[in-house]
């Protein structure tokens, strides 16, 4: 784990870190979804949003046999309430991610972001993807483009792509093997302690916290056991000490 070092990428987090998003409210999702169907007076929002409740109950507290808590992929609780209410689409399984997930909350781009990227880039450093995320990436990929359309993402993985959620080390190895990287030539920008912080530390990335709270601009913690991480209360702080690395 390096901060002295300019990495060969860096991996984003999403929610918290790229957007704020308000309370996740289906009923508005599955009401754009349903509009954008073949035949879209089958049924109605309601409807659709109680057979989300009713399978995410079901689905709820999945676990690997080691103990890593599962996802639930996005396109099968979609799949299971408009199947079930007969709602037939062209659009394919990614653009329907997309809609359901532009319209179910508000969201805003977290102030710094654009810059960073473009920082980022201009630095000739990759960037990419991890997110504890219902979608697919593919379907990630189009909402990340859609709400910042400078971002260059390389990919997106997420939790619904593996199943496995951080902070399991499992997602953020893949990553780094699927960009032809050691995990030590990356860094990881999230807003968690403990997915993002402890999860990049899992597979020797080195992490990078964004607490816009913290009264100091950056500062290296060690809290909670976890060693040494770097954390700065916004985007451009990073940019800015990036900008200084060799």
């Amino acid at each position: 784990m390096s901060y002295n070092k300019k990495p060969k990428m860096i991996l984003f987090d999403v929610g918290g870190t790229l957007f704020n998003d308000g309370k996740c409210c289906p009923v508005d999702g599955f009401e754009k979804l349903r509009l954008a169907a073949d035949n879209p007076d089958v049924t109605d929002a309601c409807t659709l949003a109680a057979l989300w409740d009713e399978y995410m109950d079901e689905m709820s507290g999945l676990k690997s046999k080691s103990g890593i808590t599962l996802d639930v992929p996005l396109s099968a609780v979609i799949k299971y309430a408009t199947m079930h209410t007969g709602l037939h689409f062209d659009i394919s399984m990614e653009e329907q991610e997309e809609l359901f997930d532009r319209y179910n909350s508000t969201r805003n781009v977290i102030d710094g972001v654009p810059e960073l990227l473009a920082e980022i880039e201009a630095l000739s450093i990759r960037t990419a993807v991890i997110s504890n995320n219902m979608m697919s990436g593919e379907s990630l990929a189009l909402a990340i483009k859609r709400w910042i359309p400078t971002a260059k993402m390389e990919f997106c993985l997420t939790s619904a792509d593996l199943l496995f959620t951080k902070p399991a080390k499992n997602i953020f190895t893949a990553a780094a093997c699927y960009a032809h990287l050691e995990p030590a030539d990356c860094w990881y920008c999230g807003d968690g302690r403990i997915p993002d912080v402890d999860g990049a530390k899992n597979s020797s990335m080195t992490p990078v916290l964004l607490d816009e709270k913290s009264e100091l601009s950056f500062e290296k913690r060690t809290d909670g056991g976890r060693g040494e991480y770097l954390t700065v209360n916004h985007w451009n702080v990073l940019k800015e000490y990036l900008r200084n690395l060799k």
